[in-house]
Formats: structure tokens, C-alpha cells, sequence
């Protein structure tokens, strides 16, 4: 009898209600400067519809975070949500104004065939021959729904020729979106080996010493506001010199072949719960890839991987905010892969920082990242007649003292000889200063040590585009 009392006591207690006062009620959403963005693509992101209620308590974060989630969406330079006119009995009326950024943009590419700005910058002496050029015409916002177009026509140092289109939903909830892209690379320069944990190249400026054709089919799946799981199709065809594949390293793709061909499936989950993606300063990220590479018996390679990733941003005290960030990928199976698919500590954004010279090969890796950010300036700026582009004459700006720490470990059976980094804990740290303009434009400047007596100013730069 007791226990019957305590079930139905306390739901009843549990779901007393709070009184109206509590709440703000929608009436209206004003939409003011979305000239080619539709209003669903913008409804689908807001946590809140005209007729919903929200805490009052609550109004102003929920306001803030519905800002960033527009400005999540890449369109828009400026977002701002507010209360213009409150109404008998706590309704309101709320306008989101926004200033839409460029869409079409014949972006000049003006970029560096090596890992990074800093192996550039040092290891090849900043050599101008080393740099690729050419123009990427890109359209960000086709029909209105994010849908994206793009063609690249590269040449310089490597060339490249790209076709990709994101399509706009598929469906009227717009949670499926369908993506095709294909590509041609050529280069005169391959990385063919790794000794003391630095990659080595050959270059013939006479021949294409490799050359790949990638084609993807991407289906994107978003069943709530931050959660995507993408399921991938990628077919490639990669082909290397006989100077590289049979004379300087048979074990490019393993046996002296000079060719590999293969089918993969890729399956990308992420939970993505940061206010401000380019710089998160909130909130939570998760990911997780799922890799299958060779689907046919006749295909050349077969290798599964799994990376996962974690990481966490929180403030810590006014004006002081830290992260943490945890990855890594195991392989298999766990025989001899290609050289080609052996990158670990070094490619792709894995990498402890101090350590941006070297890579460290093998199977798997893990890496811890840690940092400290001191924010000491956030601005707005009018520039005024100062910049003829419209949609930058607002330049939000914030500066950053940040302090870095990483640890990182790679695990390579096969390729260690010569390679002492490789199955040996890395540990890096440095300090730093962030720009973040214009929400998604970012300059991170940092002088870094690590734990071998290296020492070094790096610099990344991510344009946003």
C-alpha cells in the first residue's frame, strides 16, 4: 500500500505546473534580411516555432543560442534575435536580423602543397614553386536551402580538378541531403617514405609521379537539430610512377604494385553541441567514423578502421575558458598495410603541437588535447568606407591569449625502423594568440616546445570558406 501511495504521489508532485508568469509566449517571428536563404532552412535550425513557449527564465540564453545556431549555418555574417514588442499576458513578438554573406565566391586558390604553413615555412624555405593556384567558383546557397555547388580548376605545383554539389533536402521534414562530388589530382612530387620520423619526396618536373581519381556519394541524415550520421560510397583509382611504386619503395601499396583501386564505405556519426564551431568556446562534440576500404574481392586494398572523437569546451572564470579534446583510430587487420595508408600523428589535424615537422606513422593513435583561452578584446567594428564589400563592413572581432598542451602516441609495427617517434608518448605545449573575425575567420599564433628540445612558430589559418 505504501509503495502504491509513493508511485502515485510523486508523479503528482513532479508535474505541479508553473504558473503563466513563468513562460514568454511566440506570437511572431519576423525574418528580416534573408533575401535568398528560404524561411524552412532557418525554422528547421531554431530550437522554437511562432506558438511555442519558453521559460522566461530562459529568454535570453535561448536567444543567444538560436543566434549561433544561425551562424552555424555558414550564410550569414551577422545574426541577431530580439524581443521587439511584448504583448498583454507575457506574448511577444520576436525579429531575427540577419546579413547574408556572399554566396558566390570566385574564391582565388592561393594554397600550399605541404601538410601545413609551418613544414612550408621551414623544411622547404618557403619556395613559392611549392604553391598550387587556381580558382575555386563556388555557390553556397543555390536555391535558398544551403545546397552547394562547386568546381575547382587547380594547376601550379599539383593540379586538381573537382566537381561537387550538395543537394538541397530530399525530403519535406529536410532531414535527408544527398551529396556527389568527383575529382582528378595529378602531382610531380610524392611522398614516397618516412626516415627519422621526417616524409621524404620525389620529384620528376617531367612526369606525374601520381595520379587519383575519387568519385563520393554522401547521404547526409540529420534526425534532430545536432546530430548527422553521413553513410559514404567513394570509389578510388591511384597510380604512382614505377620510380616510386617499384624502385624507391615496393611497399608503397605493398609487393611493387604501382596501382590501387578500391571501393569504401564510410559511416560518420557526430553529436554536434558547441555554440560557436569555428572557435567553441561551450557545449560538447562527439564523432565517430566508421571505415571500410574495399568492398570487392578484386579490389586492392582492404583495410577497416574506427576514429573516434571527444572533446569539451566550459568556462572556467569571467573571461577565461578551457577545452579538452580526446581522438584517436585503431586499424584492421593487423598485418602490413601499403605505406600509402599509413599516416597517423601528423596528417589531417592529428598532431601534437611542437611536433608539426615530423609525423609519426602506424595503425593507430591517440591524442590529448588541452587548452586555456583568455579572451581580452571583443569588439564590434564599423569599417566603414574603408571596405567597399557590404556584407564585412561589421567586423566582429575577438582576441584570445591561449595556452596549449598535447599529448600524443602512435602505434607502427611495420614501418618503426628508422623512426624513433613512432611507439613513443609525445608531449608538446606553448602558448598562443587567436583571432576569430567575422564569427568563421580564424588565426591561431603560437610558439610551441615539446619534449625533445624543439622548439618553433606556427601558424594556422582557417579563411572560413
Amino acid at each position: 500500500m505504501l509503495v502504491y501511495c509513493l508511485l502515485q504521489c510523486i508523479p503528482a508532485v513532479a508535474q505541479q505546473p508553473l504558473t503563466d508568469s513563468n513562460y514568454v509566449y511566440i506570437d511572431t517571428i519576423l525574418l528580416e534580411g534573408n533575401r535568398k536563404t528560404k524561411n524552412a532552412l532557418l525554422f528547421r535550425d531554431l530550437e522554437f516555432r511562432q506558438g511555442d513557449s519558453i521559460l522566461r527564465a530562459d529568454l535570453e540564453a535561448t536567444l543567444r543560442r538560436n543566434s549561433l545556431r544561425l551562424l552555424n549555418l555558414n550564410l550569414f555574417t551577422i545574426v541577431d534575435i530580439q524581443v521587439v514588442e511584448w504583448r498583454p499576458g507575457n506574448h511577444a513578438v520576436l525579429r531575427i536580423k540577419m546579413i547574408e554573406t556572399w554566396f558566390v565566391l570566385p574564391i582565388p586558390v592561393f594554397e600550399l602543397s605541404d601538410r601545413n604553413f609551418n613544414v612550408w615555412w621551414k623544411q622547404f624555405n618557403r619556395s613559392l614553386r611549392r604553391v598550387n593556384y587556381g580558382l575555386d567558383l563556388v555557390h553556397n546557397n543555390v536555391s535558398g536551402y544551403a545546397d552547394r555547388l562547386k568546381l575547382r580548376f587547380g594547376a601550379g605545383f599539383n593540379n586538381i580538378y573537382e566537381v561537387a554539389y550538395r543537394l538541397p533536402p530530399l525530403n519535406k521534414g529536410q532531414t535527408l541531403q544527398l551529396q556527389t562530388s568527383l575529382a582528378y589530382t595529378r602531382q610531380h612530387e610524392v611522398a614516397y617514405t618516412t626516415t627519422d620520423n621526417i616524409v621524404r619526396f620525389r620529384r620528376d618536373p617531367n612526369a606525374w609521379n601520381i595520379t587519383q581519381i575519387l568519385g563520393t556519394v554522401n547521404l547526409n541524415w540529420r534526425p534532430g537539430l545536432n546530430n548527422f550520421h553521413n553513410f559514404i560510397l567513394e570509389y578510388r583509382d591511384i597510380r604512382v610512377s614505377d620510380s616510386i611504386g617499384v624502385i624507391l619503395n615496393p611497399d608503397f601499396f605493398l609487393n611493387a604494385r604501382t596501382q590501387q583501386q578500391h571501393f569504401s564505405l564510410v559511416y560518420i556519426g557526430t553529436q554536434d553541441l558547441r555554440d560557436i564551431r569555428p572557435y567553441p568556446l561551450h557545449g560538447t562534440f562527439s564523432r565517430i567514423e566508421i571505415r571500410q576500404n574495399g568492398l570487392l574481392p578484386t579490389d586492392d586494398l582492404h583495410l577497416f578502421r574506427v576514429f573516434a572523437e571527444r572533446a569539451w569546451y566550459f568556462p572556467v572564470v569571467k573571461n577565461l575558458y578551457a577545452d579538452i579534446a580526446i581522438k584517436g583510430r585503431t586499424s584492421l587487420p593487423r598485418r602490413k598495410p601499403p605505406y600509402y595508408n599509413n599516416q597517423a600523428l601528423g596528417y589531417f589535424g592529428n598532431f601534437v603541437r611542437g611536433y608539426e615537422y615530423i609525423v609519426s606513422d602506424g595503425l593507430d593513435f591517440a591524442v590529448l588535447k588541452t587548452a586555456f583561452h583568455f579572451e581580452f578584446l571583443n569588439r564590434v567594428f564599423q569599417l566603414g568606407k574603408f571596405m567597399p564589400l557590404k556584407t564585412f563592413k561589421t567586423l566582429p572581432l575577438k582576441l584570445y591569449l591561449s595556452f596549449n598542451n598535447d599529448t600524443g602516441f602512435s602505434n607502427d609495427p611495420y614501418y618503426r625502423v628508422g623512426n624513433p617517434l613512432v611507439n613513443k608518448l609525445l608531449y608538446g605545449y606553448g602558448v598562443g594568440l587567436d583571432m576569430v573575425a567575422w564569427y568563421n575567420k580564424t588565426a591561431r599564433f603560437e610558439f610551441s616546445w615539446n619534449d625533445i628540445g624543439q622548439r618553433g612558430f606556427f601558424l594556422r589559418i582557417d579563411s572560413g570558406f
